[in-house]
């Protein structure tokens, strides 16, 4: 990761945390291993852009992808919590979904990323 697209990755971060807290307003923002409780139970705001530039291809474009960390699912899963989901394209909101993290994917190790259009395909 350069420290152009850590700066841009941080910077998203932010304005999708804000989108959220507007969104639901009951969100408690704790900003530790989990992002937030939401109505007494953890809440992980997941985010990405809408496309993003290929990385494989000189050229081109690919849906962008949620990137997910065993750790955090395991303890929403435990703990009965959600995930705030959150597709943007240069700061304006084009998705939002809130679900229970028991709903949204299988057990896993490590990290994975899986395309927001599939994860949609899933949740809607």
């Amino acid at each position: 990761m350069t420290s152009e697209s850590a700066a841009l990755a941080n910077h998203n971060g932010k304005m999708v945390e804000e989108i959220v807290q507007t969104l639901l307003p009951e969100l408690q923002y704790v900003g530790k291993n989990l992002d937030a409780v939401y109505h007494e139970r953890p809440l992980e705001i997941k985010s990405c852009q809408r496309t993003c530039h290929r990385s494989d291809r000189g050229r081109g474009e690919r849906s962008g992808r949620f990137w997910f960390r065993a750790d955090q699912d395991k303890v929403l899963k435990e703990e009965d919590g959600f995930y705030a989901l959150v597709v943007h394209d240069k700061g304006n909101l084009c998705f939002f979904y809130l679900t229970e993290a028991r709903l949204l994917l299988k057990d896993f190790s490590g990290a994975m990323t899986v395309s927001w259009r599939t994860i949609a395909r899933r949740v809607l």
